[in-house]
């Protein structure tokens, strides 16, 4: 028996209900994907029999009675760390490691739906909830590197504390950013590959809220030096405030309030 099968059967056992995809792929091997879930050790045996390399993923929300945080990488860690210095260490408990980051297994909370979300909490951190799903160990991720448990994995799925779900909660609603994003964003700043876009959204806040253009770039410069790795050339960051000082003032011309 494949090691897949039988991690398949062995999370079934579990109450987890789980279903294929293909082989080093995250797309379904089955006709309706995660609507196909099953806990049956008799379905499952026969979808990996068909096919023992498939890879095994796990219907979350509802289904399992779970929900996944899924961390993308190195800068979505700091700016969960940022989270965590202001309202809290999250609790110990079952982790993945998976291609590019690792997911933390929650509890369902009762009476609380919880669903799929991307960037709401911060920038880089998901929600797999209910209509959603992950792939799990031993599966293979597209790059080729298999997914593991965690050496820090608890042994047991925890539940999720309350400022988690009330950010959860408080990202489902299509909102403005919440403060925590900014928050984060200013305190952990970011890497080569996302300051310039780190660096407009934030203009962009800054200016939206009427805040002087000279006294923005002034922040800004000041923002790339401290909180950009490496910092932007200084030119670039006075053309990125520039640009979105005039956009905003045409905002304000249409909207009659210069």
């Amino acid at each position: 028996m494949s090691r897949l099968r039988r991690a398949a059967l062995a999370l079934a056992d579990r109450g987890l209900q789980t279903f294929p995809c293909a082989p080093k792929s995250k797309f379904p091997a089955t006709p309706h994907g995660l609507l196909d879930a099953s806990c049956d050790p008799a379905v499952l045996e026969r979808w990996w029999a068909s096919n023992p390399e498939y890879n095994v993923a796990i219907a979350t929300g509802g289904p399992s009675g779970v929900f996944i945080i899924d961390v993308d990488g190195p800068e979505a860690e700091t700016r969960l760390r940022a989270l965590e210095v202001v309202n809290g260490t999250l609790p110990a408990s079952v982790e993945v490691i998976t291609g590019q980051g690792r997911h933390i297994y929650f509890k369902m909370p009762p009476d609380t739906e919880i669903r799929n979300s991307a960037s709401k909490i911060v920038r880089g951190v998901d929600v797999r909830a209910t209509g959603g799903y992950v792939l799990c160990p031993p599966s293979v991720h597209p790059s080729g590197r298999r997914y593991c448990w965690s050496v820090d994995s608890a042994d047991k799925i925890a539940e999720a504390p309350a400022w988690l779900l009330a950010l959860i909660a408080s990202s489902a609603a299509p909102c403005a950013t919440p403060p925590s994003v900014w928050h984060e964003l200013v305190a952990a700043g970011v890497s080569e590959g996302s300051r310039n876009d780190a660096l407009a959204r934030l203009i962009g806040h800054l200016l939206r809220r009427y805040v002087d253009p000279q006294v923005v770039l002034e922040l800004a410069h000041c923002w790339n030096t401290s909180r950009c790795r490496p910092p932007l050339a200084g030119d670039e960051v006075t053309a990125v405030v520039n640009s979105i000082a005039g956009k905003e003032l045409r905002r304000r011309q249409e909207a009659g309030r210069v």
